[in-house]
């Protein structure tokens, strides 16, 4: 029986589709054999740039992955190829990174005395577990509260002898020039902090751990938390700083806020106002799902350094609590073994 021309028309159609998908399919698979014979990650990049949706692109993945033997390319290929005949190779690879991050600790702490045993034993522990376990994320639950008050809440016998000590150092009157330090505090102002605290966190594991290895994350950031979630719980008190007791009741440590002078070579600085100093009373606590490993410590953190080119009280108490989250954070990178230069400067 003759075709009919709309017929032919499909035909022909039909076989230059046919045709078009059989030269396309052998141009991506002797790219494929191009990328598979040179076998590094700029061949595979190029293979990604003509074939964004390849035939081989899984192929092409795990060649990638054996070159850079990176390990977020690894989840990334575990998390899209849950089911692949590559399986084997890939988690062998993710296994063999594990193992040289963990040896890479074990060596930096080994040149390290200034450790806490218990965090590094704990920390030991925890990579084992995220290892077997293949997580990447830490969440971090935060818990601060807000616990100041202003000068004049202190009682005379403090305030007198504060007065006393700035009319000797500096001939005023604290009393005269300080500035309130509760109005420059808010319940809105936690999530500013709190975002500093986890990126501070996060910094301090990254210098613990390779780039990416590990993610710091925010509780809040997730709809369920689940007990198999590794969580670091962090309470906080964001409080008065106080000066060392020798006896006498609680006095607020006070500092100068303060502004360059304006005459040229002049070196002086024009005063401004005393501010009543930050500190942070912190409370850590982390523990591995199903198991007794535990760490948690308690660290009161105050401000690492002078306070210096601000342009307001509410940033120069902002910069304040922001090195008392890296003074904790320092801490931090300590106890689990990694030594940090940072060190409180006193006042």
């Amino acid at each position: 029986m003759a075709l009919t021309k709309k017929q032919k028309r499909y035909s022909i159609l039909f076989i230059f589709v046919l045709l078009v998908s059989y030269f396309s399919f052998f141009d991506d698979y002797f790219k494929y054999l191009e990328v598979k014979k040179n076998g590094t990650s700029d061949a595979c990049k190029s293979y990604y740039s003509e074939f964004p949706n390849g035939y081989f692109t899984e192929d092409v993945k795990v060649i990638e992955i054996q070159d850079l033997r990176d390990i977020v390319l690894v989840r990334d290929f575990i998390y899209d190829y849950p089911n692949s005949k590559h399986s084997s190779v890939v988690e062998l690879i993710n296994l063999e990174i594990w193992n040289d991050e963990i040896r890479r600790y074990d060596s930096i702490v080994a040149s390290n005395y200034n450790f806490d045993k218990d965090a590094v034993e704990f920390f030991r522990t925890l990579l084992h577990y995220m290892r077997d376990e293949n997580k990447s994320t830490i969440y971090i639950d935060l818990s601060g509260l807000i616990d100041l008050k202003d000068f004049e809440d202190y009682s005379e016998e403090i305030k007198n002898y504060l007065d006393q000590l700035t009319l000797y150092s500096d001939n005023r009157k604290a009393s005269d020039n300080i500035a309130n330090i509760t109005s420059n505090y808010s319940e809105g102002d936690i999530d500013d902090y709190e975002e500093i605290i986890i990126e501070s966190i996060h910094s301090s594991f990254e210098n613990i751990l390779s780039n990416n290895f590990i993610t710091i994350e925010s509780i809040s950031q997730i709809s369920n938390a689940t007990s198999d979630k590794l969580l670091i719980n962090i309470g906080y008190t964001i409080k008065n700083q106080h000066m060392e007791d020798y006896g006498r009741p609680e006095t607020p440590n006070i500092w100068v806020y303060s502004e360059p002078s304006p005459i040229k070579g002049y070196e002086n600085n024009n005063f401004l106002s005393y501010l009543i100093g930050v500190s942070i009373e912190f409370e850590f606590d982390f523990s591995i799902p199903n198991s007794v490993k535990q760490y948690k410590f308690r660290y009161d953190a105050n401000p690492l350094s002078n306070v210096e080119n601000i342009t307001s009280l509410e940033e120069g108490y902002k910069e304040m609590t922001k090195q008392n989250f890296e003074d904790f954070s320092n801490t931090i990178s300590n106890k689990f073994g990694v030594y940090t230069t940072a060190q409180n400067v006193s006042r």
